[in-house]
């Protein structure tokens, strides 16, 4: 398949806008569409998108017909200027759009035969093991046959009723084969005869929940948990004769068979490896067809009202509305009916709600901006279901607690709420409540108790919150309980233990919390204990291994936990378990009582230090399909032989000593066995043919790649075959060449294969050797959102990067042994909005490079805008143009052009550094240009300096606090303490109008490695600190006035144009404001050559409005006992701009 710079989706639908369509295109390729408000600025911003490159466009499920509509969506998506290469592949339900739209022969997709479709059918409806005798089985396989052939070829027509037939007898599989509803009319614009018949069968309830479903516009996503809340709240889940069966699990069920007969589906598709509770949390959608044919049957039933287009209301039936775009007074609110029972609003901004629908039962403002609650809330006594996510609420408001029928109350990040009524408990229907995230919740009501038929409640990252009311206890119908991210909470209660039925419990990262109740042993029922990060946890009690059901555990990270309780062996029903970063965990016992475990099937024991031996036992492990022991760097012992682990699939060692990972190649495993995630690609030989093992990655669904020695892959198709973009489990990925080795395989080529998938967080690209990026790394914008951090190490041919500038979530960036490359410029960017969140970037070993352009556009804007962590090591040549770059943090390492670079006058102050490390610089100390720059430093480290003398520009450094200096030269004891006096003068001088606040101490520590001499006189005279130094000379202004005599001679003209100059130097680089005039008065009249000189006076009065004459007067006839006289030359000298020629450079 040809590669393409650019590549976007766009789902059409019937409902076509072709401004849409552009800015669908537009996120998916840029990421970001404000300001686009009318078509022009669309079709602009493609245009500067796509010009010069290649860009392939699918438009999925097209329906229109129109040919001038047709034409303007041809003319935007391909009328560009400069010479594009644009590929558009239109999928759509009808020929003559196809006839219309496309430029070559239609590819029309042919439906399955007649004996493809019985296959599927049989392979759903035959269930295995179902007792059907022989002459039954003949005739029910006619009967499906026929039913089969009936489905047109749909594979989704042969499931759904393939799925609805299962275990249902003869007579019903006739009566689905002789229906009427075969014999009806058909156009492509109905409804398949296939589908209406396996809503037919459904029962009366499945068939309400399944039309139900179509309330939300097409395309949509809805949570399969908050889906049956829903049901529940309109009455569709009739109660289970089983009293013990709740309405949940009823909706459930319906949720299982609405999949399987296709009538909705998985928005995504999930991984084996994923958590065991991944189901319940997953989103649901509806296909095309399926979307037609519940509209179709929910009929006049739904209003939908759009803001974009006129509303008009005609019927008096509506059951349901869909309210989309909207602002303003909701007038459907108070026109239709009282039978409307629900509401959906979604992208409704500052949307005026007047409820007085008595009967309404659902309220969802789920995908509303910010705002509050309406106040005809309380008014809604019907009302059942209540979705208000990001309200600014500062409590739960009164009025919802009076609303007794609630089942579902989803007020999460709402972050203003600090408590909850008192009234709370009067929810009593309450089954599902979702505070998370209402970060100033810091207390729950001792009425929370009330909620006895609560079965879900999240209270997930609620940090303020110190504790659990007691009555807790009462919730006894709880069965998923999620304290996670609550650091504040210090302890549970005992009355946890009362909560019999709990099956869930999420405790992660609730760092505080340093035991468990000993009630917990009393949750026989608990399937699920999340215990990661909570680094407080120091032991369990022996009654932990009372709960005998536990099949997850995840204790990651809980730094402090000691050891495993003598119990923890009878926690038979584990499967996973999760003991990664347990820092203090004695393995060296505990891991026999692991062995004994024989069901699991996932053991994490990554950074586990104390873990020095893997036993024998450990071929207990029968079921274990994964081991991770990465990181375990001190394992002695590890078995020859594990051949009684016959299910183990992935062994992990990344970061383990190099016997270990020897012993594991030694080893006796399977041959289908994988030690990851280093994976080393090998070639091997059968026959004449030569291939590589990197086949063998196909199979693989690990978190953690590192390939090895790609140099090794024998071709194109080997590397293709891996699939890693569809390893959606994927998040580290490492491409490793070797350097200078010879390639059966172009890299380029290879590398173009292995694209990686989307949910990619980290990547490294190692010893690469072609000149150019493949077509996904040029396009990682749109392919790889979530790229947090990259590595670009060893790359000898590379002369231009890839435009990392609009990966929008990218962290760190790292660049190593690029021996070519010469300059980071603007290309690099990618365009405005450029590197929004990287935080840490660093260059190593780029001895060519000699130019990095700081500013990413003509506005100013910053190449790295949010920069914390900037490190430079051995880049010699490297220059900042045309400023410093924005940082708060620089490490500084043999690379001398950046501290010597001077700059114009106030174009490259840096505001935002505050800390700084410079190490291996050989400069002289007068070539120290950068201090010069960096007033708001405040920590400064020199590392391995050279010179007998220090930086002159250290006095610019006037916020520094702490000043580390490790001095290789023997510099003598009366430089240095001429040195720590001149410091103690400059940090402690408050009297200097200069300096931003009168409170400012500068340099608060200084610490120095010295030679023996220096110590002993440092220690000697109790000088490691500056508050000690006593006995300071002038101060540092006094000391350039006195040096600026000395260069000027006896001119009075140029005496006062240096001290001019002096002062908008000391403004300009941020000491302050520019000296104040009673300063410079005093400054002139202290070191002037004589009092006689009372033409002085008058040119100071002069030099500005802020001092008044009289201040002046009363001070010199207080000095000196001046009087006041005219001296025009000097006024003038004082009040016009200091000419260039005449400037002052004398040394600051």
């Amino acid at each position: 398949m040809q590669n393409f710079d650019l590549r976007a989706w766009v789902y059409v639908s019937p409902h076509f806008d072709l401004k849409m369509i552009g800015k669908s295109i537009i996120s998916q390729i840029k990421g970001q569409v404000e300001g686009l408000h009318d078509l022009q600025s669309v079709s602009n911003s493609l245009e500067e998108i796509m010009c010069g490159r290649s860009c392939l466009i699918v438009l999925d499920d097209l329906w229109e017909s129109s040919c001038s509509q047709l034409t303007d969506l041809l003319q935007m998506l391909s009328n560009f200027k400069k010479e594009s290469m644009i590929r558009i592949i239109v999928t759509t339900r009808t020929e003559e759009v196809a006839g219309k739209i496309g430029t070559v022969t239609p590819y029309k997709l042919e439906p399955l035969s007649d004996d493809q479709c019985w296959a599927l059918f049989k392979n759903i409806s035959f269930l295995p093991g179902c007792p059907l005798g022989e002459d039954e089985k003949n005739v029910m396989e006619n009967i499906g046959r026929d039913i089969a052939n009936k489905c047109q070829g749909v594979p989704m027509a042969a499931q759904a009723l393939g799925f609805m037939l299962r275990n249902k007898a003869v007579g019903e599989w006739k009566n689905v084969r002789d229906s009427d509803i075969w014999s009806g009319s058909s156009t492509t614009d109905d409804v398949m005869p296939s589908l209406k018949l396996s809503y037919y069968q459904m029962s009366p309830y499945l068939k309400l929940c399944f039309s139900y479903c179509s309330v939300f516009p097409k395309g949509f996503e809805v949570h399969r948990g908050h889906l049956i809340q829903q049901w529940i709240s309109l009455g569709f889940i009739p109660p289970s004769p089983d009293k013990h069966i709740t309405l949940e699990k009823v909706g459930e069920n319906y949720v299982n068979e609405l999949l399987g007969m296709s009538f909705v589906q998985y928005s995504t598709l999930t991984s084996l490896s994923t958590r065991e509770d991944t189901k319940n949390s997953m989103l649901l959608r509806m296909h095309d067809l399926m979307h037609d044919l519940g509209r179709s049957v929910i009929g006049d039933e739904l209003l939908l009202v759009d803001g974009e287009k006129e509303y008009s209301s005609s019927n008096g039936n509506y059951r349901y509305a869909l309210v989309l775009n909207h602002e303003g007074q909701m007038a459907v609110c108070n026109d239709e009916p009282a039978k409307l029972r629900a509401i959906h609003f979604s992208e409704c901004p500052e949307i005026q709600l007047s409820l007085l629908h008595k009967s309404l039962r659902i309220l969802d403002l789920g995908k509303c901006p910010r705002g509050n609650l309406p106040a005809s809330i309380g008014k809604l006594k019907q009302l059942r279901y209540l979705s208000a996510p990001d309200m600014l609420h500062k409590k739960v408001p009164k009025l919802v607690t009076s609303l007794s029928k609630l089942i579902h109350l989803n007020m999460s990040g709402s972050i203003k709420i600090s408590t909850l009524p008192d009234s709370i408990g009067k929810l009593i229907s309450l089954l599902h409540l979702d505070l998370s995230g209402c970060c100033k919740l810091h207390s729950l009501p001792e009425s929370f108790g009330g909620l006895t038929n609560l079965a879900h409640l999240n209270l997930a990252n609620c940090s303020l919150l110190e504790t659990l009311p007691k009555s807790v206890g009462k919730l006894r119908s709880l069965l998923h309980l999620d304290l996670s991210g609550c650091r504040n909470l210090s302890s549970l209660p005992e009355s946890l233990g009362d909560l019999m039925n709990l099956s869930h419990l999420n405790l992660s990262n609730c760092s505080l919390l340093n035991t468990l109740p000993e009630s917990v042993e009393t949750l026989r029922n608990l399937l699920h204990l999340e215990l990661c990060g909570c680094t407080g946890l120091c032991s369990l009690s022996e009654s932990f291994g009372e709960l005998v059901n536990l099949s997850y555990l995840d204790m990651k990270n809980c730094y402090d936990l000691r050891s495993l309780p003598k119990s923890f062996g009878r926690l038979c029903e584990l499967q996973y378990l999760n003991l990664s970063g347990c820092l203090k965990l004695n393995l060296k016992v505990d891991i026999e009582t692991i062995c004994c475990l024989t069901k699991l099937q996932y053991l994490n024991l990554s950074c586990c230090p104390s873990l020095m031996h893997i036993p024998e036992s450990v071929n207990n492990l029968k079921n274990l399909h994964t081991l991770d022991l990465s990181r375990c760097n001190w394992i002695e012992r590890f078995p020859k032989r594990l051949r009684g682990m016959t299910s183990l699939k992935f062994l992990l060692i990344q970061g383990c000593s190099p016997w270990l990972q020897q012993r594991v190649r030694e080893s006796q495993f399977k041959n289908d066995m994988l030690t990851l995630p280093k994976f080393i690609v090998q070639r091997t030989a059968s026959g004449i043919c030569m291939s590589s093992n990197i086949s063998l990655l196909h199979a693989v669904h690990a978190a953690e790649l590192e390939i090895e020695c790609l140099e090794n892959v024998t071709s194109i198709e080997e590397a293709a075959a891996v699939n890693l973009a569809d390893k959606s489990v994927l998040v580290k990925l490492v491409l490793a060449w070797t350097p200078a080795v010879g390639r059966v395989v172009e890299d380029e080529g290879l590398l173009r294969e292995l694209h990686p998938p989307g949910n990619l967080k980290f990547l490294k690209v190692q010893g690469y050797m072609g000149t150019s990026f493949s077509g996904w790394m040029m396009n990682m914008a749109s392919c790889l959102l979530h790229l947090v951090c990259i590595e670009m190490v060893d790359l000898p041919r590379c002369e231009h990067l890839p435009p990392f500038g609009q990966l929008k979530n990218l962290e760190q960036l790292t660049l190593k042994r690029l021996p070519i490359f010469r300059k980071l410029g603007t290309e690099f960017c990618g365009g405005s909005g450029a590197f929004k969140k990287l935080r840490e970037f660093t260059l190593i070993d780029l001895e060519t490079l000699e130019e990095w352009v700081t500013k990413a556009s003509a506005n100013g804007e910053f190449m790295f805008p949010n920069l914390h962590k900037l490190e430079i090591c051995r880049c010699p040549r490297l220059r900042l143009k045309p400023c410093l770059p924005r940082a708060t943090e620089w490490r500084i390492q043999a690379s001398h052009e950046i501290i010597a670079t001077k700059y114009a006058v106030g174009t490259s102050f840096s505001l935002t550094l505050s800390k700084l490390h410079v190490t291996e610089c050989l400069l002289l100390s007068e070539e120290w240009a950068l201090f010069e720059y960096l007033p708001a430093l405040e920590i400064l480290e020199i590392s391995n300096y050279q010179k007998k003398k220090l930086p002159d520009s250290l006095v610019f450094l006037v916020s520094l606090r702490s000043l580390k200096i490790d001095i290789s030269t023997n510099n003598s004891q009366e430089e240095l303490c001429d040195w720590l006096v001149f410091l103690a003068a400059i940090s402690d001088d408050r009297r200097l109008a200069v300096f931003p606040s009168p409170n400012l101490t500068a340099l608060e520590n200084l610490e120095i490695s010295l030679n023996d001499e220096s110590q002993r006189w440092c220690k000697k005279h109790d000088r490691w600190t500056l508050q000690n130094v006593k006995n300071k000379p002038t101060t540092f202004f006094e000391r350039q006035v006195a040096n600026i005599q000395k260069k000027v001679g006896q001119s009075l003209i140029s005496y006062i144009h240096a001290i001019k100059q002096l002062a908008e130097r000391l403004a300009v680089i941020g000491l302050g404001q520019t000296l104040r005039d009673e300063e410079i008065i005093r400054l002139i009249l202290d070191h002037r050559l004589g009092s006689e000189d009372r033409t002085l006076v008058m040119s100071i009065t002069s030099c500005t409005d802020d001092i008044t004459l009289n201040y002046l007067y009363a001070h010199l006839r207080r000095v000196n006992g001046f009087s006041l006289s005219d001296t025009s030359q000097v006024s003038d000298t004082l009040n016009s701009p200091t000419s260039d020629n005449e400037s002052y450079h004398g040394s600051d």
